[in-house]
C-alpha cells in the first residue's frame, strides 16, 4: 500500500504524532465523534484506526482497524506490519502538530519569528505548508532522530529521507 492515509479516534493522538513524524498522512482531532470519523474516511478514503471495536462495527466502516497495543511504539510497529508501510515511511516530511508537508525554508523568510537564541545558533530551517509552524535541528530533533535510529534497528525498518 502506497498511500495510505488514515484517520485516528480520540483515542490515538500519540500514535497520531508518530505516524506524522513517519511521514504518513495522519488525520486526527479528539473533538470528532464517531458518525464524523465514518463520514471523513468515506469522504477521504482514509482507514480508520481505533481502540473501540464498535466504530468498526458500522456498516458504512470499509477499511479500518483495531489498534490492539494501548503503547504508542508498539502501536506503531503494528501498523507498519499490518499495512506493509516498511518501504514507504518519509521521516519527518509532514507536520506533526496539523498534518501538512514539511518544505525547507530561508532562514531570512522566517527571521521575525525566531527567538534570539534559535536566530544565532541555527541556520537550517523547515517549515508546515498548511499551519506554517518552523522547525528547525535543535534538541527535539536530536530526540527525533534517536527514535528514527531505534525504529531502523528495532523494527526492521528502512526508512527513507
Amino acid at each position: 500500500m502506497n498511500s495510505a492515509r488514515f484517520i485516528l479516534d480520540v483515542h490515538l493522538g500519540k500514535l497520531a504524532r508518530l505516524l506524522r513524524m513517519t511521514g504518513f498522512d495522519t488525520l486526527y482531532r479528539n473533538d470528532l465523534d464517531d458518525p464524523e470519523i465514518i463520514q471523513i474516511a468515506e469522504d477521504e478514503d482514509r482507514i480508520i484506526l481505533t481502540r473501540d471495536r464498535g466504530i468498526l462495527k458500522n456498516k458504512r466502516v470499509k477499511r479500518g482497524h483495531f489498534v490492539e497495543s494501548t503503547y504508542a511504539k508498539e502501536q506503531l510497529r503494528e501498523i507498519i506490519d499490518t499495512f506493509n508501510l516498511k518501504n514507504h515511511i518519509r521521516f519527518l516530511s509532514r507536520c506533526i502538530a496539523c498534518n501538512g508537508t514539511i518544505e525547507e525554508v530561508n532562514k531570512e523568510e522566517i527571521q521575525d519569528e525566531l527567538k534570539p537564541f534559535t536566530n544565532q545558533y541555527f541556520n537550517e530551517f523547515f517549515r508546515c505548508r498548511d499551519c506554517g509552524k518552523v522547525y528547525w535541528e535543535g534538541s527535539h530533533f536530536d530526540r527525533m532522530m534517536d527514535f528514527y535510529e531505534e525504529m531502523k534497528d528495532e523494527l526492521g525498518i528502512n526508512p527513507k529521507q
